[in-house]
């Protein structure tokens, strides 16, 4: 007796379909937003390894220049009784701004062009140098860096190679803290703040690198080359203290202690610096900033 066996194929009905998408639906609504806090941590910290290893870099040149970070007026100093000599003669203080540090840092190979642009920059101006010329120096020359490397974010300038703002190597807190002194109180590097670090703002460029462009957070290195992560200007650690007292310090921003403010005080002020000037004939011993600001 023979028996006919029919196979049936079952395929999924579109109820069964509506609910594994629902499922799959369900599921992505739950793992995005914990994926994205992650891909944002990530990137916090890749750019805190960044900022660290820049600052590393200044440590290492230390070692070897009486415990100062590297100098550019010192290495391409004033001439020296009418001559041009290799370490010799005063300082060139006008050569101190913050392009020229790294320029001179990525010359002595302390790190590279790259280092200094983050991952999450949100300003079209600021882009990696990727032609900086290593045959540029020349000592028969007097030339001892690529100054192709700039610091301008003004919308019709040169346009900017780094992100990270530091400390201005002017006043006292070039002769204080522009060393491998090892205080754990100090910024000295950090990503970029609002003009001044003022409070007032609704909306910064800056706000757009770590605060989702709602407010400004960052990762800041301090003097002994520990990093933290702030959602203010004002960090816990960081305080302004003279022998007439002492204020939170706004670390964007140049604090008043007596009332008197100035730009040569010795409190913390971050920023991007591509000159410096004669502070004029009031202020003899003093150098006037010109400042890169994103909001300006």
């Amino acid at each position: 007796m023979l028996i006919n066996i029919t196979h049936q194929k079952r395929a999924f009905t579109l109820i069964e379909l509506l609910v594994v998408m629902s499922i799959i639906a369900l599921l992505l609504s739950i793992l995005m937003p914990a994926l994205g806090r992650a891909r944002q941590a990530a990137m916090v910290q890749k750019d805190a390894t960044r900022i660290k290893s820049l600052h590393s870099g200044w440590i290492t040149w230390a070692t070897s220049h009486d415990e100062q970070f590297p100098t550019p007026g010192y290495v391409n100093r004033l001439d020296f009784n009418g001559q041009s000599i290799r370490g010799r003669g005063p300082e060139d203080k006008l050569a101190n701004t913050t392009d020229n540090v790294h320029a001179l840092c990525v010359m002595e190979n302390l790190y590279s062009t790259s280092m200094l642009v983050s991952d999450n920059e949100p300003n079209h101006n600021v882009f990696v140098i990727e032609d900086y010329d290593y045959d540029a120096r020349d000592i028969t020359a007097d030339v001892y860096w690529d100054d192709s490397l700039n610091v301008d974010l003004g919308d019709s300038g040169d346009g900017c190679n780094v992100s990270y703002a530091s400390i201005p190597l002017i006043g006292e807190r070039k002769n204080s803290q522009w060393r491998n002194s090892g205080t754990s109180d100090y910024p000295v590097m950090a990503n970029r703040g609002p003009a001044f670090g003022d409070t007032t703002l609704r909306h910064s460029t800056t706000y757009e690198i770590h605060g989702g462009g709602r407010t400004w957070e960052g990762n800041v290195c301090w003097q002994d080359n520990h990093m933290t992560f702030e959602e203010t200007y004002y960090p816990a650690t960081s305080v302004y203290r003279t022998t007439d007292g002492h204020v939170m310090d706004n670390i964007f921003g140049i604090d008043c202690v007596t009332g008197v403010c100035n730009f040569w005080g010795g409190d913390t002020w971050l920023v991007l610096v591509s000159e410096l000037s004669p502070a004029g004939e009031m202020f003899p011993y003093q150098l006037f900033p010109e400042l890169q600001w994103d909001d300006q």
